[in-house]
């Protein structure tokens, strides 16, 4: 898994005499890697999630700290280590507040700890971190699409204190700028933070690159936590990337890791749906009768049921320009109503009731209970398979 500074720093203390000053209960930021900085023009060359280590040689008094921080923040760097000893020899109260203020942990060690030694460990230990999450992730993505490959995929995961036949379930995320395409640093940013997010809960998740989709396996998440997380990492990605939106399918929970490869096609078909209705999430638990479509695995069954259907209310649409297939769907939404369509669209009750007729001249059919069950589904086809 990726490692986080609680992680990184849970035997520092004893072995390092590493203490943390501030942001005491944000200790879940993801660490890439180390870093030795000693003024704040430096910062600039940071690429994110680094912890990086200062002595303050070459500073004549501690006035440039509060700027350096400003930096590693702007440059979401994960943390700042301050060696105490004869460059640094307190730490200011300013900077305590303002780290504690904008969250950012901030650590000092004692001048005789060698700093080659500390960073030496800890970057054996995020390459560690980072060679266990490749094989976890390798492993959920060989159980997703060639499930036969589950038993010998087993020790890896138990390796990696997974319990095979907890509750599971899955969620894939597409990425969308305006900007244009960069899926490689969206990728980055994305992960980076749900995997800050997910680790509040727990440390047993795997996310995955599928194309150009995000997945994310979880164990023993509660679909709550899963909603919370999606809305945080939909937040979090606001601010920095405005132009980048999110569209998430979650599927429901299953025991064992068998289940996998459906979770994956559910996930993948209520990721589709939010993505047409531009929503952030669809969970396919909240989809009711989509279910029975979902499974339908020959996509020409619901195709030519929507095209005896509907297809001839929208094809009339487009070859004369006229908005029936919105009216129809109104109409039956409000159970046949006329008033309720006429106030929800704003138009007058007599031109609701001309389109309704001329509806039913184009599809042949009264518009009765039966026929408004079918239409209703070939809706539903159409928000399925677009």
């Amino acid at each position: 898994m990726a490692i986080t500074l609680k992680q990184l720093c849970q035997y520092a203390k004893e072995n390092y005499g590493m203490e943390i000053i501030s942001a005491k209960n944000n200790m879940n930021h993801v660490v890439d890697w180390v870093h030795m900085l000693e003024d704040p023009e430096t910062a600039t060359f940071l690429h994110g999630h680094e912890l990086i280590f200062t002595t303050g040689i070459g500073q004549r008094n501690t006035t440039w700290f509060l700027a350096f921080v400003k930096e590693l923040i702007e440059h979401r760097a994960a943390g700042l280590v301050l060696n105490i000893g004869p460059y640094i020899q307190a730490v200011p109260d300013d900077l305590k507040a303002f780290c504690d203020e904008n969250q950012f942990p901030l650590f000092t060690i004692p001048w005789k700890t060698r700093i080659v030694d500390i960073t030496n460990d800890f970057c054996h230990r995020i390459m560690d971190a980072e060679k266990n999450e490749i094989s976890v992730a390798e492993a959920f993505r060989d159980i997703v699409f060639f499930p036969e490959k589950t038993v010998e995929h087993k020790p890896v995961l138990e390796h990696n204190a997974f319990d095979t036949e907890a509750e599971y379930c899955l969620f894939t995320i597409m990425m969308k700028d305006q900007g244009g395409d960069r899926f490689l640093t969206h990728e980055k940013q994305v992960r980076n933070a749900l995997t800050k997010i997910l680790m509040k809960y727990s440390e047993h998740f795997s996310i995955f690159r599928q194309d150009k989709l995000l997945v994310a396996v979880l164990q023993s998440y509660s679909h709550h936590i899963v909603e919370n997380a999606i809305l945080d990492l939909e937040a979090h990605m606001k601010l920095i990337e405005p132009n980048l939106t999110l569209h998430i399918g979650i599927s429901e929970t299953e025991y064992g890791i068998r289940s996998l490869a459906l979770l994956y096609k559910r996930a993948i078909a209520v990721m589709k749906m939010a993505d047409r209705q531009q929503m952030l999430y669809v969970a396919y638990d909240a989809i009711g009768v989509n279910k029975l479509l979902i499974e339908i695995d020959d996509s020409t069954v619901l195709k030519r049921f929507y095209e005896q259907t509907l297809g001839l209310l929208e094809d009339y649409d487009s070859k004369n320009q006229t908005d029936y297939f919105t009216i129809l769907r109104y109409y039956l939404m409000y159970n046949n109503s006329v008033e309720k369509v006429s106030k929800e669209l704003f138009v007058h009750r007599n031109t609701i009731n001309y389109k309704i007729k001329k509806i039913k001249e184009i599809l042949q059919c009264d518009l009765d209970y039966n026929d408004g069950v079918n239409l209703l589904l070939a809706y539903k086809i159409k928000d399925q398979i677009g």
